[in-house]
């Protein structure tokens, strides 16, 4: 019998040293949220990738990024090693899911994380009224975590990736955490991406800029107001043609 050996690898870029800190995964799952937000946070402190994972589950996929070409597994980090975005952009093939995860938390150990942090999104046709983010976690972090006033999820069905990494965190005892919000799949979302961003600045205090999330989260409420008040003003007139508001329903 041939040895077993491990398909999946994780390939260092720069050496990069850490400080206790706290990971953050965004991975393509029921919705994008979890990339959108990811991406929102490299973003906004221009984190640098520090290594990728290479693996013949993860589809042979190359991501045009910034003017460079890119694997869709990576990991980003913070000069000061104390914030770390684990992301991926393409479905991992369900065969290979715990190789990869096994291997990921095995990485993890090594880096010894304050806590790690999956963004996972549930979906909805419309967008919510009341956006709220929502806590999955142990009975003893929930507690810890109280005084955010982030309110516990009653129940939670996290798959891919991120619901991997959770089922492997409880064996490997990796503290870790999920945050999951609605997610419209009709419309362009930012406020979803807001309600996990101010979740993570309240928990592990980030200082995640929100100005830009918070702009276009009004710029689309504005836009919605326009196009109801259009159709009303169109139905005050007596217009019986199609109703535009079925978008909404």
């Amino acid at each position: 019998m041939p040895e077993n050996v491990n398909k999946t690898k994780i390939m260092n870029i720069i050496d990069q040293k850490f400080s206790s800190p706290v990971i953050v995964g965004g991975f393509i799952g029921n919705t994008s949220l979890g990339v959108t937000t990811t991406s929102y946070i490299i973003q906004e402190f221009n984190l640098h990738e520090v290594a990728m994972i290479k693996s013949s589950s993860i589809p042979p996929v190359t991501v045009f990024v910034g003017g460079k070409m890119r694997s869709p597994f990576r990991i980003y980090s913070n000069k000061a090693g104390t914030l770390v975005i684990i992301q991926c952009e393409v479905p991992i093939d369900m065969s290979g899911l715990y190789d990869v995860t096994e291997t990921l938390m095995e990485w993890v150990k090594t880096i010894k994380p304050k806590e790690f942090v999956v963004i996972d999104g549930v979906p909805v046709r419309d967008l919510p009224e009341e956006r709220k983010a929502f806590l999955v976690a142990s009975r003893e972090r929930i507690n810890e975590l109280k005084s955010t006033k982030i309110e516990t999820a009653e129940a939670a069905l996290i798959t891919g990736v991120g619901g991997a990494i959770l089922n492997e965190s409880i064996f490997s005892k990796e503290k870790t955490i999920a945050l999951i919000t609605h997610v419209s799949t009709q419309f362009p979302d930012p406020n979803a991406v807001l309600a996990i961003v101010n979740a993570l600045n309240s928990i592990y205090n980030l200082k995640i800029e929100t100005s830009l999330l918070e702009k276009s989260v009004k710029e689309i409420q504005q836009d919605i107001e326009r196009v109801t008040d259009e159709y009303k003003h169109l139905k005050g007139n007596g217009d019986e043609g199609e109703d535009p508001n079925s978008m909404y329903r």
